[in-house]
């Protein structure tokens, strides 16, 4: 939930500044203001340092974790270490890089002596000039005696030249050695032996991570609560200091305890207009992995109700409706229990992920079994995941209703396969064979009465869904109590107009022409109550609100991504099954594993995008502000 945060000034004694923020640190609560125009202090160097150095063992392989003496000035300087070991390996990387470029570029004159070319240049006053030139323009070129051709690498040639002078030659390019062939390898050996010395005794570092993470959390303590001493002023010639600061509302009684032994005095104070007020989220449970998710968009504004309770279990629904395969969610569950299993140690943000993973992952497999939807397969009407099935039922109830109504979709099914006519109850029409080959004819109806429901129920998750945004911002947005009396009536009328059958019609909940008549007078009341709450409460700006009837629509209607990316993965699991099952037992199984292998990587990121998307744009816009700054404590940090 939100936390309403109350403004207080801190009045105190200078001589105690020191133990009452020190405490104030130990407890946590307490946001400091921060005077107009002042800033917070540099981070000094020791806690760049350790960041550099956290990042740079981040991507070393684990080591045993050091146990040795912990003082903070060991930490810092085996940090300057590991940064400088860093820096060197990079300019030594970068030293090899040039040594063998420079190899290669003069490898084909082969090994010579540099003095023995000084030499003949001085006794015999003769120039001494390394060309190349491309292979191709050779063959079209006339040399004089003083070339002499030395080699062919890939697309060029060598040659070497002795003249009196230095001279150029028609589409040949010389070439400066400065060192021989055999200086540079031996270069190249050393800077090979520096480097991998140095990449060794960094390698061995990396059990110093946690350690240095206990440094910089040590450091980061320090550097946050000069920060804040820093925020205080000092009146009455440095005898007091006075800071303002944030305190949620059911802390209060907390901060009055920590005054008792100080010379300090908290006073409530007015919240100004102009104050930016943080906001403050507390949350534990499932809500809390909320919280985690509700940040990753944007910050609640103070004002705003707390969405993270709401966002998780629509999440969690969206996501597994996205899969939308309990065999899929199988795959995600056993591989959260093999996470937690090995990561029995995890703390903070990280263990919530892993919650959030074993949660989806459940999610999904209860939605497998509703809805008897297990790695693509075909699950027949009569086995056991069917009569367990919701999805199952509803298809049963769907085709006795088509065959006691006697209605066009009945009369489609007989006409192509009259032997279906014998049928007496849904459950009897499902599991009537057809064809030469007895093929049961139920996977096909199954498989068009189920997309039909699934489809209908996203539909109808999305009204609900958008409802309960409307409904918690009732009061500020009184427009939508009418535009809830338009979404159901549309959900009510849309069958009419589709010439399809709702769920409440096949259940026996609402007959189709009340529910036509009575969806379509809901409209219309719902959008008049929309306007005139609107001008009530906006007055004349509220002629606007009218133009929130396509909105609305065209949100409710955003919600058959949850059916169509459903059906685009199961439709490929099927055909993965498919090409798998005709080319062979050894190749098929080879095929299947990676045909559902890349369409889980496809699921699943379909599942995040858009089962946040839903939260984040859909459902936000009826019942979010955002736009807030989260709140800010003075804390000590523990590893």
């Amino acid at each position: 939930m939100i936390i309403p945060l109350r403004k207080f000034l801190v009045l105190g004694a200078s001589e105690d500044l020191d133990d009452f923020f020190h405490l104030a640190q130990q407890k946590g609560f307490i946001e400091f203001i921060a005077p107009g125009g002042k800033h917070a202090v540099e981070l000094p160097a020791n806690i760049h340092t350790l960041i550099l150095a956290h990042k740079i063992l981040l991507k070393l392989p684990v080591k045993k974790p050091y146990e040795g003496p912990r003082e903070r000035s060991l930490g810092i300087r085996k940090a300057e270490r590991i940064v400088a070991l860093k820096q060197e390996i990079e300019k030594l990387q970068e030293e090899l890089r040039l040594l063998e470029a420079e190899i290669f570029r003069i490898a084909p004159f082969g090994d010579f002596s540099l003095e023995d070319i000084d030499f003949i240049e001085r006794k015999g006053h003769q120039k001494v000039q390394f060309f190349c030139m491309k292979t191709a323009k050779r063959h079209k070129t006339n040399f004089t005696d003083e070339v002499f051709y030395i080699n062919t690498e890939y697309d060029l040639d060598y040659f070497i030249t002795i003249n009196p002078t230095l001279k150029n030659y028609p589409d040949m390019i010389e070439m400066r050695i400065d060192r021989s062939l055999g200086d540079l390898k031996g270069q190249h050996a050393l800077v090979a032996e520096t480097l991998h010395e140095r990449e060794q005794e960094l390698k061995e570092c990396a059990g110093y991570l946690e350690f240095l993470n206990e440094v910089f959390l040590e450091e980061l303590n320090d550097y946050n609560l000069a920060s804040v001493k820093k925020h205080a002023v000092f009146p009455l010639d440095n005898a007091l200091f006075m800071i303002e600061a944030w305190v949620p509302d059911n802390k209060v009684n907390s901060l009055f305890a920590i005054q008792d032994g100080y010379a300090v005095h908290c006073e409530e104070i007015a919240i100004e207009s102009t104050d930016a007020i943080p906001t403050y989220m507390e949350n534990k449970g499932m809500p809390q992995i909320g919280e985690d998710l509700v940040l990753l968009y944007d910050v609640p504004s103070h004002t705003d109700k707390d969405p993270s309770g709401w966002v998780i279990w629509a999440f969690a629904l969206f996501f597994a409706m996205i899969i939308g395969d309990g065999g899929y969610g199988l795959v995600y569950l056993a591989l959260a229990l093999y996470l937690k299993h090995h990561f029995t140690h995890l703390k903070g943000q990280s263990k919530r992920f892993l919650k959030l993973f074993t949660l989806l992952s459940c999610s999904c497999v209860i939605w497998g079994v509703l809805t008897s939807s297990f790695f693509g397969m075909k699950i027949a009407p009569d086995s056991f995941l069917s009569r367990i099935s919701v999805v199952q039922y509803l298809v049963e109830k769907k085709a006795d209703y088509h065959l006691k109504a006697n209605d066009d979709v009945y009369q489609d099914w007989t006409s192509e396969h009259p032997e279906l006519k014998v049928a007496k109850t849904g459950k009897e029409l499902l599991n009537i064979k057809t064809g030469s080959k007895g093929t049961p004819l139920s996977y096909q109806m199954k498989g068009d009465f189920s997309n039909n429901i699934l489809l209908e129920f996203s539909l109808m998750v999305g009204v609900i869904h958008l409802t309960l945004s409307f409904a918690r911002y009732m009061r500020r947005n009184l427009a939508g109590s009418g535009w809830i009396i338009f979404l159901f009536g549309g959900y009510l009328f849309a069958p009419a107009v589709l010439h399809a059958h709702s769920l409440i019609h096949i259940l026996g909940w609402v007959d189709r022409d009340t529910a036509t008549k009575v969806g379509e007078q809901m409209i219309f009341i719902g959008a008049g109550l929309a306007l005139f709450f609107a001008l009530i409460q906006k007055r004349w700006k509220g002629l606007a609100e009218i133009t929130n009837a396509v909105q609305v629509f065209a949100d409710a209607l955003s919600y058959l991504r949850l059916y169509a990316l459903g059906l685009a993965g199961a439709i490929l699991a099927d055909t993965f099954n498919d090409i798998g099952a005709g080319v062979g037992f050894a190749l098929g199984a080879f095929v299947v594993l990676l045909g559902h292998a890349m369409n889980l990587s496809m699921c699943t990121m379909s599942g995040v995008i858009h089962g946040l998307r839903l939260n984040f744009l859909e459902w936000y816009h009826y019942s979010f502000e955002g736009g807030g700054r989260l709140f800010k404590p003075l804390k000590r940090y523990k590893p």
